[in-house]
Order: C-alpha cells, then sequence, then structure tokens
C-alpha cells in the first residue's frame, strides 16, 4: 500500500512483467517541475525494491529484452519523447527527436502518450497522428506525424495502441476547435477580468464547440501504412486490448465493450443498461475482467458483475478504488490502483504490496542494494 508519504503524488503508469516483477511511475503533475519516481519491484531478490528518478512527467512503461542473453528491464517514455532504460538503478535516457511540447528541439507536434513494445521493436505514439519506431535500443525514426487541422476541428491525435506481432492498433481522436480571440493571447488582457467573466467566457466556447462532434477513430498500421476500421459512430475509445485468443477488444465510456477481428469486424457485445467507462483488461481465468472508473468488473459474456470478494484494504473501504490497469499471469490477477498501490488477486483474496514508506517520499535516501 502507499501509505506514509506527504508526497502528493499517485501512480501515472505502470506494468507487470509477470507476477514477482513490476514497475510503477509514481509523480503528480506539476508542468513548472516535473519529477518521476519509478519505482521497480523484483520478487527474485530478498530485497526487491528499486527507485530511479528523472525530471519529466513518465505517461507509459513497459519492459523490454534488447539481447536473448540479457534480462528484461524497464523502459519509460516522457510526455516530452524522453525514454529512459533501467539498468542496474540508474536510467539511460535518449530523445525522439522533434516530440514534445516544452523539448528545445520540439517541432510543435505535441505531447507523446504510448509506448509499446513489439518483440525487438518499440513504437511511440502522441498528438497530431505522431508514431516513432526504433528497433532494439537503437536510433529513433519518425514514420508519421501531421498537425493539420479541418475547419472546425484541431489536429487529429493518437491516444492508445497495442501491438499485433508486426502491425499495430492506434486509436485516435479529433475534438472540435474554437479559436483564440486577440483578448486571449494577450496577457495583460487577463488582469482586469473577474472569475465569474472568466467562467462565463468559459462557458460560451463550450457551447461554441458541442455544436461539432467529436470524431472517434481506430487504425490499423502496418508497412508504413494505415487502414482505418469501421467502428460505431457513437465510440469513446478508453482501452485497448488483445487476448491470449488474439481476438480485439475496445473499451470505453457507457460501459462500450467491442469485440472482434481486423478481418472480420467489430460488434458489440456490452449490455446497453451498462454505464461504466471501461479502460483496461485482462483475461484471467477464462474470464474477461475489466478496470472501470470505480472498481473492477468481470464480463459475462453479456454484463459486467462485480469481482468478489472486493478489494480487502481498510483504505480502499473508505476510498472509492482508482483503478489505473491490470494484468494476468498464471491465473493470477495484477492490480494498479493510481491512489492505493499494487495488489494481485488469485481468485480468493487480495494480497497487497506493502512499499516501503521511503520510496514514497520526494526525497529519496535510497535502500540496501538488491541481493
Amino acid at each position: 500500500m502507499m501509505n506514509g508519504s506527504d508526497w502528493k503524488a499517485t501512480i501515472q503508469a505502470a506494468v507487470a512483467f509477470d507476477v514477482d516483477r513490476f514497475a510503477i511511475c509514481v509523480g503528480e503533475l506539476e508542468y513548472d517541475d516535473p519529477f518521476t519516481a519509478i519505482i521497480s519491484y523484483d520478487g527474485r531478490f530478498s530485497q526487491p525494491w528499486s527507485r530511479t528518478d528523472v525530471q519529466r512527467e513518465i505517461v507509459d512503461i513497459s519492459y523490454m529484452g534488447a539481447d536473448p542473453t540479457e534480462d528484461h528491464v524497464p523502459v519509460a517514455l516522457s510526455n516530452e519523447g524522453d525514454v529512459y532504460v533501467l539498468k542496474d538503478e540508474h536510467a539511460e535516457r535518449s530523445k525522439i527527436p522533434g516530440a514534445g511540447i516544452l523539448s528545445e528541439d520540439a517541432e510543435g507536434f505535441g505531447a507523446v502518450h504510448t509506448l509499446v513494445v513489439d518483440g525487438h521493436s518499440q513504437y511511440v505514439v502522441g498528438d497530431s497522428r505522431q508514431l516513432y519506431r526504433r528497433e532494439g535500443f537503437g536510433t529513433w525514426q519518425r514514420l508519421s506525424a501531421n498537425k493539420s487541422r479541418e475547419d472546425g476541428y484541431e489536429a487529429e491525435h493518437f491516444g492508445k495502441a497495442i501491438s499485433l506481432d508486426g502491425s499495430l492498433i492506434v486509436e485516435s481522436v479529433q475534438r472540435p476547435y474554437s479559436a483564440p480571440s486577440a483578448a486571449q493571447l494577450d496577457p495583460k488582457s487577463w488582469e482586469n477580468v473577474s472569475p465569474e467573466q472568466f467562467l462565463k467566457m468559459m462557458k460560451e466556447q463550450r457551447s461554441e464547440r458541442v455544436t461539432r462532434p467529436r470524431i472517434q477513430r481506430v487504425y490499423h498500421y502496418l508497412d508504413g501504412g494505415f487502414s482505418r476500421l469501421s467502428l460505431p459512430e457513437d465510440c469513446v475509445i478508453r482501452g485497448l486490448y488483445r487476448d491470449p485468443e488474439q481476438r480485439i477488444w475496445f473499451l470505453g465510456g457507457g460501459g462500450l465493450i467491442l469485440q472482434g477481428t481486423i478481418e472480420g469486424g467489430f460488434e458489440k457485445v456490452g449490455f446497453l443498461g451498462d454505464t461504466e467507462t471501461l479502460f483496461s483488461a485482462a483475461w484471467c481465468r477464462s474470464e474477461l475482467f475489466a478496470a472501470t472508473d470505480d472498481g473492477l468488473r468481470r464480463f459475462d459474456g453479456h454484463k459486467l458483475g462485480i469481482v468478489k470478494p472486493k478489494l480487502n484494504s481498510a483504505a480502499i473501504n473508505r476510498n472509492i478504488p482508482a483503478p489505473l490497469k491490470i494484468q494476468s499471469f498464471d491465473n493470477t490477477l495484477i492490480y494498479f490502483d493510481r491512489k492505493h498501490g499494487v495488489c494481485r488477486w488469485d481468485g480468493q483474496s487480495w494480497d497487497w504490496y506493502e512499499i516501503p514508506p521511503s520510496l514514497l517520499q520526494r526525497e529519496f535516501k535510497g535502500l540496501p542494494a538488491r541481493q
């Protein structure tokens, strides 16, 4: 559990390699002081914890094996396009040229969001249709970027992505756009604006935007080209997942569950009465489990049901769960909670990892070395 910290940080990204190894990225959204503590757990050691600090906001993390003779190591991505390979409790950094917002080499395409590992390849996707790739830990190559926009809309932004063993599924969104007025662009114009006037202006802009719909798209990327997949018009996708049988699942708002394949297409399989927002899934014990905005659900092929027993933590009982991600290995579900930490479920009980309090302080004084 995440106890004993006066640093008001939460888990921003997380990944498990197996039931004994995971990494979490702990930070808070401070745009003028970006900072993330990357905390790793390796249960093969008697002292399993380690921590590496970076002066960036980490948005995604995965495990990568560059050489068959070496162990897999965490690889973390910042919103500015910094990629950190964690080896022996230090980070080897590379920078994706042109990516980011505040980076010195940023080319105006915007932030990046998702890191996908596919064999020895790594892909990164982000705003303005950014897509980058590198082999092993080599040089990053830009495969796509386009910040042009249609009338009345922002540029199209890539968000989530998953690998299909040599190709990618990438979701994107294009939002309505309202051009800022000259007064908004002039900082001096805000000096005499009251909070009430500011809220009125925001409401007026929002009313302009809602006249145009948000556009959700999903693409299949293969051999340098994007092909758009056909999906229902009212989709709001929050998560992508490929199960052990190679079926693809799209999860989203209003209980959205789509299931299918590239060749056969996709259909809605959820119950119309489900209202949860779903954003992460894992196939465990022959069932699909989903993380929602307030807990965990089990999908029986038709409806979502509550997972029992519920998370058995006093902290969780007092505070609504804040699920971030779930994964499964060998019939064990690994659960990451933004506010409460990491635990695993064997189908009968929840077992929380006790994270040493010193790891959750902004100023980290160290731990004994792994043994």
